[in-house]
C-alpha cells in the first residue's frame, strides 16, 4: 500500500469515528425528545379533560342562567301586573277621597257651632263685633 492510500484510509477511519459521535449524539437527542414527547402526551391529555370539564361547566351555567332567567321574567310579569293593579287602586282610592271631602266640606261648614249671631268661625264673629 502505498502512502496516499494509507493516508486516504486513515481519513476515511477518521470520519467514519466522527460519524459515529455524531450518530450517538443524535441519537441521545432523539431520546430525550421521545421523552418529552411522553411528557407533552400526559400534558395535552389533562389539557384536554380540563377543556372538557370547561365546557360542562359550561353548558351548565348556559342551563342555569337560561332558567334563572325564565323565572326573573316571569317575576318581573307579576311585579308589573301587582304595579298596574296597585296604581289602579291607588288612583280609585283617591277617586274616592277626593268625592268624600268635597261631599264633606258643605256639612264642615253647617256643622261648626254657631253663636247666637249665627256667626260660625272667630273671624266671622270679630267682623260682626265690628259691624255693631
Amino acid at each position: 500500500m502505498s502512502m496516499a492510500a494509507f493516508l486516504f484510509e486513515a481519513l476515511i477511519g477518521v470520519l467514519l469515528v466522527g460519524a459515529a459521535v455524531m450518530c450517538w449524539r443524535v441519537d441521545r437527542r432523539l431520546k430525550v425528545l421521545r421523552d418529552g414527547q411522553d411528557g407533552l402526551k400526559e400534558t395535552v391529555a389533562a389539557l384536554n379533560d380540563a377543556v372538557d370539564r370547561a365546557r360542562a361547566g359550561l353548558s351548565a351555567l348556559d342551563r342555569a342562567s337560561k332558567e334563572t332567567g325564565e323565572v326573573l321574567e316571569q317575576r318581573t310579569r307579576e311585579a308589573r301586573a301587582l304595579a298596574d293593579e296597585l296604581r289602579l287602586l291607588t288612583s280609585s282610592g283617591e277617586t274616592r277621597l277626593d268625592r268624600f271631602e268635597r261631599a264633606r266640606r258643605p256639612q264642615a261648614a253647617s256643622e261648626l257651632p254657631r253663636d247666637r249671631e249665627g256667626a260660625q268661625h272667630p273671624r266671622e264673629r270679630k267682623q260682626l263685633k265690628t259691624l255693631r
